[in-house]
């Protein structure tokens, strides 16, 4: 471990042969020689920090506890036993920013995080708080219920007792990525403006009904949700319930969807909205990959273009207005982009893969309850609305919504979605049959900046570019069922390329 924690600053013995061995830091050297440092002085938080090997990995462990049962309190002692204790911190006795402050100043350190995806999103909060040159990437030990950031990582929907070891070498050889985060602005007609920031996805309507009945049960009757498999149960129960009360039926007439500048029509028969960073939601559900748009059904196509045909972009609501108020109204606009054109554009995205870390998300409509069910045993597909870098929504009624799982009741409002500046830096479980390959081109780019053939910036750039390419090559999401990453040997051979 590079870390070791120094219970008392006051007085620090010295081990080297030169000087008396009862003489502290802060007595007089007796020569010259003995002016070199034999031991360094610890850090503000009580930690000393000592050089390592090259061919180290430094391993900071941050464990939820609370997450899966009992599994984070068991995690705890066993991880203790096969790391430095030191390395392993509990964030029920506090918050991680102390160890994150140190932890982030030894070289090439990396970051396991044990908990759900509540549990990633704040040491990923917690790090952008820091504003370090660079944060140590993130890898994940799944132990909430959804746990979708740690599938499309490669890391599982839950784990399962695997062994801990193989795992720290996993952790070891996975390859860095990249995610982006997303500020949602909550601005009400009072003037209030909220910000919050979600990884995963936002939701509107039915889906989000059935999570905040989850989260008052749970809240009220703890004693009822013991495990993973009974969470999702519940969960399955009372999203049956809203079936029935169709509460959100009248999203359409109530609600104004702005997607970059053009709005786009919401659905007749649409009860929740789901922006999604990830393609993975609630468990696994790919509902984008697994989405439908009309170009692929015929019948509706027209019923699609119909929907958007009096939509006008407010671009040009905007250049038109401006134009209204000179004298030369009759001039021509350079800048007039036919609605048809930006029409056809969000049309085109549609057809695009989903990626975590493209800026843009992905907007889907669901049915309700009931088709959420129906698209996750495969028997339905959700509409695919559009995608889009920024994202206005109007509503004039109260509608339940969720952001990663968190739900609440919103009234009148206005959404604004917009992508926050930094991305995310995250640990993309390797394929251990593609022999390393992606892991090794990491280091090889981080050997390259030590010995400063490559400037910071450009190892940066490189990383995000590799993380954008061999995303596009058909990595694709863990199932929860095996745990494995699903990588072929045969896209990892194309990096190159």
């Amino acid at each position: 471990s590079a870390l070791h924690h120094q219970t008392s600053s006051t007085s620090v013995t010295s081990s080297s042969p030169d000087l008396d061995p009862h003489q502290t830091f802060f007595d007089a050297a007796s020569s010259k020689s003995s002016l070199t440092p034999p031991t360094p002085l610890p850090d503000s938080n009580h930690y000393l920090i000592t050089p390592l090997p090259n061919n180290c990995t430094p391993l900071c462990v941050f464990v939820n506890s609370k997450s899966g049962g009992n599994q984070g309190k068991l995690l705890i002692s066993q991880l203790r036993r096969v790391l430095n204790p030191i390395q392993v911190w509990d964030l029920a006795r506090g918050p991680p920013d102390k160890v994150l402050m140190t932890f982030s100043r030894i070289p090439k350190s990396r970051i396991l995080v044990c908990g759900g995806d509540g549990t990633v999103s704040w040491i990923l909060s917690s790090l952008e708080t820091l504003h370090l040159t660079r944060s140590p990437p993130i890898a994940i030990l799944p132990l909430g219920t959804g746990n979708d950031l740690a599938r499309v990582h490669g890391w599982g929907g839950g784990y399962v007792g695997e062994s801990l070891l193989e795992i720290l070498k996993d952790v070891r050889d996975s390859y860095t990525t990249m995610l982006d985060r997303w500020d949602l602005t909550i601005e009400t007609d009072s003037g209030l403006k909220k910000v919050k920031t979600f990884n995963n996805y936002f939701g509107i309507g039915a889906d989000a009904q059935a999570a905040l009945d989850f989260h008052r049960l749970r809240e009220n009757k703890p004693e009822l949700f013991f495990s993973r498999m009974t969470n999702k149960v519940w969960y399955a129960v009372l999203g049956a319930e809203d079936i029935f009360k169709n509460s959100c039926i009248d999203i359409p007439r109530r609600m104004t969807l702005i997607c970059d500048g053009v709005e786009v029509a919401i659905p007749d028969d649409c009860q929740g909205l789901v922006f999604l960073n990830i393609d993975s939601y609630a468990g696994g559900i790919n509902l984008w990959s697994g989405g439908q748009y009309p170009e692929q059904i015929e019948e509706e196509e027209e019923s699609w273009r119909a929907r958007n045909s009096s939509v006008e972009s407010l671009h040009n609501f905007g250049r038109r207005k401006r134009l209204e108020s000179m004298d030369d109204v009759d001039a021509p606009d350079p800048h007039f982009i036919p609605d048809s054109q930006l029409l056809e554009s969000i049309l085109q995205r549609r057809a695009a893969d989903s990626s975590c870390q493209d800026g843009m998300l992905d907007i889907v409509s669901i049915k309700g309850c009931l088709h959420l069910g129906q698209i996750n045993v495969g028997l339905s597909q959700a509409e695919k609305i559009a995608q889009a870098e920024k994202i206005e929504i109007w509503v004039d009624r109260k509608f339940p919504c969720q952001l990663d799982g968190e739900p609440w009741g919103q009234g009148k409002c206005k959404f604004t979605v917009s992508k926050k500046k930094d991305q995310g830096i995250m640990l993309h479980k390797a394929d251990s049959k593609a022999g390393g390959v992606a892991s090794e081109m990491i280091n090889v780019l981080d050997w390259a900046e030590e010995r400063g053939i490559i400037k910071k910036s450009q190892h940066d750039a490189m990383t995000k570019e590799f993380s954008r390419r061999i995303e596009a090559r058909g990595i694709k999401s863990v199932s929860s069922k095996d745990n494995l990453v699903q990588l072929g040997v045969k896209s990892m051979g194309k990096i190159g390329a």
